[in-house]
């Protein structure tokens, strides 16, 4: 697995906090994935 770092904006910072405590993830690197498989998986 590759690992890469990005910049998030404040807002999108607070989203992603909010997406993670709805689903229950440890941390928002694993929110990201998690969004980012399901929008793949749609496409």
């Amino acid at each position: 697995m590759k690992k890469i770092t990005i910049a998030i904006s404040e807002e999108l910072e607070k989203e992603l906090e909010r997406e993670r405590k709805e689903r229950k993830f440890e941390s928002i690197p694993e929110v990201v994935r998690v969004v980012l498989s399901d929008y793949f998986r749609e496409k």
